[in-house]
């Protein structure tokens, strides 16, 4: 498969991931980001939903409260060193009383071959969404 073929296709995954992303939240579902770069990347994309971000002025606690009305917690945190640790401690402290769906954030790095190393990146891709879904 050549560059502009996996193009393509990371363009129609990201697609279909925000709509995933639009479906849970609709669902009952809070998107955790690290910070507001992040949720304006997913914006850019076209996610609709609500993010809660653990970087702003958050932290377990007040996390914990937040997301005690949402029947999923989905965690996009980056693919650094920050974002593994912040995954283990949200998972210890929130598994036991939530579900926690860490899906989205492996399929993302999954797809892009790890070349995407923190969500704020995805904003890059917008403009190419909307080519994509126009051609799909």
């Amino acid at each position: 498969m050549n560059i502009l073929q996996q193009n393509i296709e990371f363009n129609k995954f990201l697609f279909d991931f925000i709509n995933q992303l639009n479906s849970e939240y609709v669902n009952g579902a809070i998107i955790l980001v690290e910070g507001k770069k992040d949720t304006t990347a997913l914006v850019s994309l076209g996610f609709i939903g609500k993010t809660i971000e653990y970087c702003n002025n958050n932290n377990l606690s007040k996390i914990e409260l937040k997301t005690q009305v949402y029947d999923k917690i989905i965690i996009l945190f980056d693919y650094d060193a920050e974002g593994r640790r912040l995954t283990r401690k949200v998972l210890l402290r929130l598994n036991k009383t939530s579900v926690i769906e860490l899906k989205y954030r492996r399929n993302l790095s999954f797809m892009s071959n790890n070349c995407i190393k923190r969500i704020e990146e995805l904003s890059n891709f917008s403009p190419y969404i909307v080519l994509t879904e126009n051609f799909i």
